[in-house]
């Protein structure tokens, strides 16, 4: 495990092995991951191979009846993706999304209000999308689930972004956007 003393530890605990296997099996999925959901995941995998090695189980192993990196990424991410009974209030997901609005202005980034959402402003390096491909982008988060985005476009493909509905969430919501309005993920879209 990856702590430097004896004292308990800050946040949670993953091996790299671990991190490096979530963050593997999350590139293969439908969604997109912010880090402290994938840390989430890697701590509870990390616990599973400590499990499996009381056992006699090393990791290597599991990889022969299943895909434990997967499986911990995807019942984690239904922690994130699903709200909390009652559903989020009006006044809540206002909150978030002025939130996020907040994170991604500190970031540069130009937003303005959407229906509902946030819609921010295309940067010249953004994936092509919309009917002329100069869509801009449009993020919100859901009374009843989590966290997406699409290009503020009719019919647009949504893509979800698991984070948590909270401040810091927001904030982590905003580095994914940053870098998908920079062209650094490429066409999520398309994958």
């Amino acid at each position: 495990m990856d702590t430097t003393d004896d004292t308990a530890p800050e946040g949670p605990v993953f091996s790299t092995e671990a991190y490096a296997a979530v963050e593997k099996a999350a590139g293969s999925r439908r969604s997109l991951y912010v880090p402290s959901v994938l840390e989430h995941a890697a701590e509870l995998l990390t616990a599973l191979w400590a499990a499996g090695e009381k056992h006699g189980i090393t990791p290597a192993e599991w990889g022969w009846v299943t895909d434990l990196a997967g499986a911990t990424i995807d019942v984690v991410s239904r922690q994130y993706e699903s709200a909390p009974k009652p559903e989020r209030t009006y006044e809540q997901v206002m909150a978030l999304q002025g939130h996020l609005a907040s994170a991604l202005n500190e970031l540069g980034l130009t937003t303005r209000p959407g229906s509902p959402g946030v819609i921010v402003s295309r940067g010249p390096d953004t994936p092509r999308g919309g009917f002329h491909g100069d869509a801009d982008i449009d993020v919100r988060i859901y009374s009843d689930g989590g966290w997406a985005f699409s290009f503020a476009a009719d019919g647009a493909s949504v893509m979800s972004i698991v984070a948590p509905a909270s401040q810091a969430g927001a904030s982590q919501v905003a580095e994914v956007v940053r870098a998908f309005v920079r062209g650094e993920l490429g066409n999520v879209f398309r994958r």
